[in-house]
């Protein structure tokens, strides 16, 4: 009998359990990037100054890691490729638009636009 003689099973054991061991850990190292990088927010437009004519803006954008997006204080939707469109109503002067996305631990991106509508109030009977 020899000390630290195993067989070929054991070995391959071994081998097996460590493979898998390594294997779901960098699978949850691959997944925690999301949770660790936060939620993102793009907007589809030049939004440092916008000068419309019309009284209504189609706001739209593309999100990553982010359970819900607010404009304003209304919550919108977002589609299952994380877009989002919503047409917001100006009204005459400098329209202030503040948009907050979050995830599900809490953590919070947020972005404000400025729209300078020149026309007039109108109302819709």
């Amino acid at each position: 009998m020899t000390l630290g003689y195993t067989d070929g099973k054991t070995k391959i054991k071994i081998f097996l359990s460590i493979f898998g061991l390594l294997s779901i850990s960098a699978f949850t190292a691959f997944e925690l990037r999301k949770v660790i990088s936060g939620p993102e927010l793009t907007l589809e437009c030049n939004c440092d100054y916008i000068q419309s004519d019309k009284n209504t803006f189609k706001l739209s954008g593309k999100t990553k890691n982010v359970s819900e997006i607010i404009i304003g204080d209304r919550k919108i939707f977002i589609d299952i490729k994380g877009g989002f469109q919503e047409n917001i109503l100006l009204y005459p002067g400098v329209n202030l638009i503040t948009i907050k996305s979050s995830d599900k631990f809490g953590k919070e991106v947020k972005k404000e636009v400025s729209i300078y509508y020149s026309g007039k109030l109108t109302f819709i009977n």
